[in-house]
């Protein structure tokens, strides 16, 4: 049974749906039909096997009524049903993903953001199974991507105006679920993997070179150059516009600040601002 020959760590609200669509269109690459498989961030969690299980049932009963729109692999909801079994979080399901037989002959891998917060013994865990894999990072500037973020909880909670609490509850998950900490992660993840199997990029690249940026991520992970990227330069998920009281701004910004500290320090004042 195969496992992934890459995977992209992140970072939330960094452009990962983005880049999930795009390797999604390239003939030399098999990505599974869902964006996120949560396996390395879930897999010892409280109650996961059962939540996951419900995941898969939602995601195939979705893919049921939409059919295999926005996926090459066929018979998508029948594979997302068979992802539901009683050995969700075991070594045998996940390979299991990446032994589709559509996979054979192609590069594969996942992108689940949150793999970005691992602990380093999930670091050490991933490792060890997947010695040869290939890591992938998107860096965004950490002010704007903490905002991005902010945006995205409060667009999900429903409220069109989000109270204070709400914000600060927000600020909170911000804070303590460490999406974007980049001084804890980079180096947990530079301790386990090499830089011949961890690449980091720039934001800005999906504006200002998204073809270059592509070409670098194809070699990067062994895929075959392709040149018909449809939708390139496009926004694939864009959140819900809501207004952000100045204080959170604030806050959130304060929050960013020790992060591009760190960015600065270990990559650079040029690469910082690529970040943007």
């Amino acid at each position: 049974m195969s496992l992934p020959d890459f995977i992209c760590i992140g970072a939330q609200k960094a452009g990962t749906t983005w880049l999930y669509s795009m390797l999604s269109q390239n003939p030399s690459i098999w990505m599974p039909p869902l964006k996120e498989v949560h396996f390395f961030d879930r897999m010892d969690a409280d109650d996961a096997g059962k939540k996951r299980r419900a995941r898969f049932e939602r995601l195939a009963k979705r893919a049921g009524r939409k059919g295999n729109r926005g996926s090459k692999v066929e018979n998508k909801a029948e594979f997302l049903g068979s992802l539901k079994g009683e050995d969700v979080l075991s070594e045998d399901w996940y390979r299991s993903i990446f032994s589709h037989p559509e996979r054979a002959g192609r590069v594969s891998g996942e992108i689940t953001p949150s793999y970005l917060a691992l602990s380093e013994e999930k670091i050490a865990y991933a490792k060890s199974l997947l010695p040869n894999v290939k890591v992938l990072l998107i860096v965004r500037e950490p002010k704007s991507r903490n905002l991005s973020q902010v945006k995205m909880a409060a667009a999900r909670s429903g409220s069109e105006m989000p109270s204070q609490a709400e914000w600060n509850d927000f600020l909170d998950r911000l804070a303590n679920k460490g999406r974007g900490d980049y001084a804890r992660a980079i180096p947990l993840w530079q301790k386990y993997f090499p830089p011949e199997q961890f690449l980091i990029l720039p934001f800005s690249l999906l504006k200002t070179d998204p073809a270059g940026m592509m070409a670098t991520i194809e070699t990067f992970i062994g895929a075959k150059p392709f040149n018909d990227y449809r939708a390139l330069e496009e926004t694939v998920h864009k959140t819900r516009e809501v207004p952000i009281p100045d204080w959170v701004v604030e806050r959130a910004a304060a929050l960013a600040e020790p992060q591009k500290e760190y960015l600065v320090s270990a990559f650079g004042q040029e690469f910082y601002e690529k970040t943007k």
